[in-house]
C-alpha cells in the first residue's frame, strides 16, 4: 500500500467532504507514492511522537489536530509545530490529519463520545450540508440522573485521574437530553440549547457560556483527555479498514495532551 490507497481507506472512515471549511485536513507531509508499512495514530504532533514512528518503523503518523493551522502560517524552523514538521518531511514520515471529518463521521469521535456517556437515540447536533445524518456534535437520551451525576460519568469515563472537571448549572437538575461535541465546543451552545439538551458536555467552555446556556447545564471536560480517549478507541477500525493491506495500526505511548492538574 502507499500513502494514496492509504487516503482512499481514511477517506472511508471520515471522509474529507465531512470536514468544516475552515479546517486542514489531509496530507500536511509526504508524497502520494510512499510506501505505507505502519502507521502511528495520535491526538497531536510532538516531538515524542515523532521517536516513537522512528523507533517502530511508522511512515505515516495519522493526528487528530493539524499541525499546518490558522496558527501556523509559514512552515519554519523558528516555530515548534513548523519544526515538527520539517523533521517528519526530512524523516520522510508521512502525516495525515483526520480533524473535523472524523468529530463528523459515522462512528467517529462525536459517536464514540456519545456512546461512552450513555446516549441513546443519537443525532447529530448540527447536521453537516452534504450529509444531514452526520455532522458536528451529537444530541441523544440517557436514563434521568442529576446533572452532577452525568458530570461525575464524564469525570469516570475520560478522566478518572483528575480531581474534578467544571459544571454550570443545577446540580441537582434531572437530565434526559444530553448534546456533547468533542474538543471545542463552546461555539455550538446555542445550537445545543435549540436542540433542546438539558445538558451539554464538552470542552474549552468560557465563563459567559453560563450566561449562553438560559439554565441549560454545561459541563466543561477536559479537550485533550476526552480526544485522546476517543482517539485510542477509534484506532481499532482503522485497524480494522487496513487489515486486509497488511498494514499495522498503534496508538501512541505518548500523552500529547499540554494541560495538567496545577495542584
Amino acid at each position: 500500500m502507499n500513502l494514496g490507497g492509504f487516503l482512499a481507506v481514511l477517506d472511508g472512515l471520515a471522509p474529507a467532504r465531512l470536514a468544516e471549511p475552515w479546517d486542514n485536513v489531509g496530507v500536511m507531509t509526504g508524497r502520494r507514492d510512499l510506501p505505507v508499512t505502519r502507521v502511528l495514530v495520535a491526538l497531536d504532533l510532538r516531538a515524542g511522537v515523532l521517536d516513537e514512528a522512528r523507533d517502530t518503523g511508522a511512515d505515516v503518523v495519522l493526528v487528530h489536530h493539524p499541525p499546518i493551522f490558522p496558527a501556523l502560517s509559514p512552515v519554519s524552523p523558528h516555530r515548534t509545530q513548523g519544526a515538527l514538521v520539517l523533521r517528519a518531511a526530512a524523516e520522510g514520515v508521512a502525516v495525515v490529519a483526520a480533524h473535523t471529518n472524523l468529530d463528523s463521521a459515522a462512528g467517529g469521535l462525536n459517536d464514540l463520545m456519545a456512546g461512552d456517556l450513555g446516549l441513546r437515540d443519537i443525532e447529530p447536533l448540527v447536521p453537516a450540508p452534504t450529509d444531514p445524518a452526520l455532522g458536528i456534535g451529537r444530541v441523544g437520551t440517557v436514563d434521568p440522573l442529576p446533572l452532577a451525576a452525568l458530570a461525575q460519568r464524564a469525570v469516570q469515563v475520560f478522566c478518572p485521574r483528575r480531581a474534578n472537571i467544571g459544571l454550570s448549572g443545577d446540580a441537582a437538575r434531572m437530565v434526559t437530553r444530553v448534546a456533547i461535541c468533542t474538543g471545542s465546543g463552546g461555539s455550538l451552545v446555542e445550537a445545543a440549547r435549540l436542540s433542546g439538551a438539558d445538558a451539554y458536555v464538552t470542552g474549552d467552555l468560557k465563563y459567559h457560556d453560563h450566561d449562553a446556556a438560559e439554565g441549560m447545564g454545561l459541563v466543561n471536560v477536559p479537550h485533550g483527555a476526552v480526544e485522546q480517549h476517543v482517539m485510542r478507541e477509534w484506532a481499532p477500525r482503522l485497524q480494522q479498514a487496513l487489515a486486509a493491506s497488511g498494514v499495522p495500526v498503534r496508538f501512541t505511548s505518548v500523552d500529547t495532551d499540554p494541560w495538567m492538574e496545577a495542584c
